[in-house]
């Protein structure tokens, strides 16, 4: 059986797929109906206090849904990435490989891709949902603007995956991989308080589609594609040379 099997019949048959899935699926759910139905909500918590709400957008739907998958969603791509990337984690299973390749590396490469694949569908997935959610329940978004902001964010997926790689072969574990991860895709989105700094930041592709569907132009985008598309593959070397060199 190839690696590329493998890895593919480990992402379904250990369902770790739908873990990704369901949960953009669910905010792609969650995210039109909360923006639609949100002054009724607020009405039932509020008791008798009046509280006066702007009526909703249709970019409101898509702003929900990029919110709570930036937070959650991101979470468990790190965590199934993290299985899958944190290849030394049980040195038993790691030597066996190892000795079934020609180079450490190579163990990499699969995995990378299924686990990237894996996060972009259930992306695009939520992305759908969320889109005809909102046109339903509030009103019809921009379909050029919802393509490319999909695109970009995933980008940001891959980059995520990529750091995620790094960290697997630099720590040892799935648990210090995660922290590791984690730590890196926190800090981003803090240096982009700096407003020079933000627009060359991977992480300011994560909310570009509500921005894009709010009217800015693609271009703004620009840096932040440039960076990210260096950075991934120099994050892929980085761990491909830290598994050639890691001694079990």
């Amino acid at each position: 059986m190839s690696l590329w099997r493998l890895e593919m019949l480990r992402m379904v048959r250990t369902h770790r797929w739908a873990l990704v899935v369901g949960v953009y699926a669910l905010f792609g759910v969650l995210g039109p109906v909360t923006a639609r139905y949100l002054n009724e909500i607020v009405a039932n918590f509020a008791g008798e206090v009046t509280i006066i709400m702007p009526d909703p957008r249709p970019v409101d739907g898509v702003l929900q849904f990029v919110s709570n998958t930036t937070q959650l969603g991101l979470l468990a791509v790190v965590i199934v990435a993290a299985s899958a990337l944190a290849i030394d984690a049980r040195s038993e299973v790691a030597a066996f490989l190892r000795t079934r390749v020609s180079h450490p590396a190579a163990l990499l490469w699969p995995r990378y891709v299924v686990v990237t694949a894996t996060a972009v569908a259930a992306l695009v997935v939520g992305t759908a949902v969320a889109w005809v959610l909102t046109t339903v329940l509030i009103g019809v978004l921009p379909a050029g603007a919802m393509l490319v902001g999909t695109a970009l964010g995933a980008l940001y997926l891959a980059f995520a995956v990529a750091v995620l790689a790094a960290a697997g072969a630099v720590t040892r574990g799935m648990l210090p991989t995660v922290f590791a991860a984690l730590a890196v895709l926190i800090v981003l989105p803090i240096l982009g308080v700096l407003p020079p700094v933000q627009p060359w930041l991977p992480s300011h592709l994560v909310t570009a589609v509500v921005a894009l569907v709010d009217g800015e132009p693609a271009r703004e985008y620009l840096r932040a594609v440039g960076v990210t598309i260096g950075v991934t593959p120099l994050l892929l070397v980085l761990a491909a040379r830290g598994l050639e060199r890691r001694e079990l």
